[in-house]
């Protein structure tokens, strides 16, 4: 047979599955404010499952982790947001417990903006030389 007609595997991009700390897990779910009786009803899961999953005697699937970082209020876990969570209120909470508001983020987008256009404005001017109107510039300097 010949194998060059034979389709390529491709290797995959991330691995099939992916699996959590037990340490994290249950760092997650004591500021979700679970017990493991709760933990197990919200999962859907056996007490001995939790008990195995923290204890480090069975792999914690990375969904189920997901689901108790969600109850905790965290952000789920993306590179550069470890830290972060959500308040009961909707805050946004930095790992060093500022909070923000919604609207607070609508007004820093607002004056990021008018900033970043305050910076281009001034770089503009500086980069072109003035105009010169009846031999002073327009500062009112001499040329």
């Amino acid at each position: 047979m010949l194998e060059k007609h034979r389709r390529q595997k491709k290797p995959r991009a991330h691995p099939h599955f992916v699996w959590a700390d037990p340490a994290r897990f249950y760092a997650e779910r004591m500021t979700a404010g679970l017990t493991q009786d709760q933990a197990c009803e919200y999962l859907g899961v056996s007490r001995r499952t939790i008990y195995n999953w923290e204890n480090g005697i069975n792999r914690i699937p990375y969904p189920a982790f997901k689901l108790i970082r969600m109850r905790a209020g965290a952000i789920v876990h993306v590179p550069g947001w470890d830290g972060w969570r959500y308040a009961r209120d909707g805050a946004l909470v930095t790992p060093d417990g500022r909070t923000f508001q919604p609207w607070e983020l609508q007004n820093l987008q607002l004056v990021v903006s008018l900033s970043r256009r305050y910076l281009e404005s001034r770089y503009l001017r500086q980069a072109k030389p003035l105009p010169v109107v009846g031999g002073t510039t327009l500062q009112g300097g001499a040329p």
